[in-house]
């Protein structure tokens, strides 16, 4: 195995969880409520089920492929020639995913902080920083979310406390006015962020103790479930309907706070909570995509993977994807949906399907009989 660190089931859920949650708090209430509206709460509880069903799917490969990630197992499952192939798509998909998160980034710190900081200044700076958590190793990786985790918590509830005195629930009404169709809408703009957590089939190998495994991921889905609709809920009775006219709402929300004429503005706290959660964000698929792609190619190492994949991030990010926004489109809706989740279904399937001949196929014997 290329990495010789090990990492807990907790720091492994923290990790996926605060990744998927990175740049969704921010962008999706916006682009949820487009469709949804005052249903925009209800999106996540339904594409929660596509995150179970993810989770439960890396889960099932994890079983049946212990040591191995899906780079490892597409070749035994499908062969090398396809095995591979199949492999280096979807290590495209991950790099391709880390650049957009870094392209949401960038055009927010331009827009709001740094107007005046050319774009490469500011993705490499982040990149620089996502590369030595990178190289440092899994458990690092591992870990800087779970000690951050409590800073974030604090500066999250900044935001939400000082908001209840401005919530109007009566901006949820009436609940699915047009019936279950617009919700649905908002949670297929939402699979642009739960494929994310296929990601995660990078670090199962290197877990201390898989005895809770499934409970502690499938946890995970039910923390971004929960937080992504409390968000929503928040922004959409503060707001209103003009939460479809802000790119980030989160940050409307932060900059009209008012609490004891002391607390105002807020919207540095909010740059704070962006930094620290696309760090994680960023370095979480970089060292996934550094690691698949020194066992794609048959490396001793990973860390040799890490300068270049940042190259390729940064190029992505600033001349392969248009906008922010492009995450959301039908087709990039369409891509992270296939890539992210249906590969390691299909995966699963293809190896459902070799056990079964596999079994038909060996020589049974009547009860009491042995070969010779």
């Amino acid at each position: 195995m290329l990495e010789k660190g090990r990492i807990s089931a907790a720091q492994f859920s923290i990790l996926a969880g605060m990744s998927v949650l990175a740049t969704s708090l921010l962008t999706a209430p916006g682009i949820v409520a487009i469709d949804a509206k005052q249903d925009m709460w209800i999106s996540p509880i339904w594409i929660s089920s596509a995150g179970f069903i993810l989770v439960w799917t890396l889960y099932k490969l994890n079983q049946a492929y212990p040591d191995q990630t899906l780079v490892e197992y597409a070749v035994s499952i499908l062969g090398r020639f396809a095995g591979k192939t199949v492999a280096a798509l979807y290590l495209v998909f991950v790099i391709f995913a880390t650049a957009n998160v870094l392209r949401q980034f960038t055009d927010f710190i331009k827009l709001t902080f740094l107007l005046t900081t050319p774009d490469f200044v500011i993705s490499g700076c982040m990149l620089l920083v996502c590369w030595l958590v990178a190289r440092s190793g899994i458990e690092t990786v591992a870990r800087l979310p779970m000690l951050l985790l409590p800073l974030v918590t604090l500066f999250v509830l900044m935001i939400y406390t000082p908001s209840i005195a401005d919530i109007r629930f009566e901006r949820l009404t009436p609940v699915m006015e047009k019936g279950a169709v617009p919700s649905l809408i908002g949670a297929f703009r939402l699979l642009s962020w739960m494929p994310a957590f296929s990601i995660m089939n990078f670090y199962m190998p290197y877990l201390n103790n898989r005895k809770h495994l499934l409970y502690w991921s499938l946890g995970s889905v039910v923390v971004v479930t929960l937080t992504l609709s409390v968000t929503f809920v928040i922004v959409y009775t503060v707001i209103g309907a003009a939460v479809v006219n802000y790119t980030y709402p989160f940050m409307i929300l932060a900059r009209y706070i008012s609490f004891t004429e002391f607390f105002e503005h807020l919207e540095s706290i909010v740059m704070m909570i962006w930094v620290i959660q696309i760090v994680i964000r960023i370095s979480f698929g970089l060292y996934g995509a550094a690691l698949g792609m020194a066992q794609c190619f048959g490396l001793t190492g990973y860390k040799p993977m890490v300068p270049p994949i940042c190259m390729l991030i940064l190029l992505f990010s600033l001349w392969g994807i248009e906008n922010a926004q492009f995450v959301s489109s039908p087709s990039m809706v369409v891509y992270y949906t296939l890539f992210g989740m249906m590969l390691p279904f299909l995966l699963l399937v293809v190896y459902g399907i070799r056990q079964l001949f596999a079994e038909s196929d060996s020589p049974g014997y009547p009860e009491g009989e042995t070969s010779a």
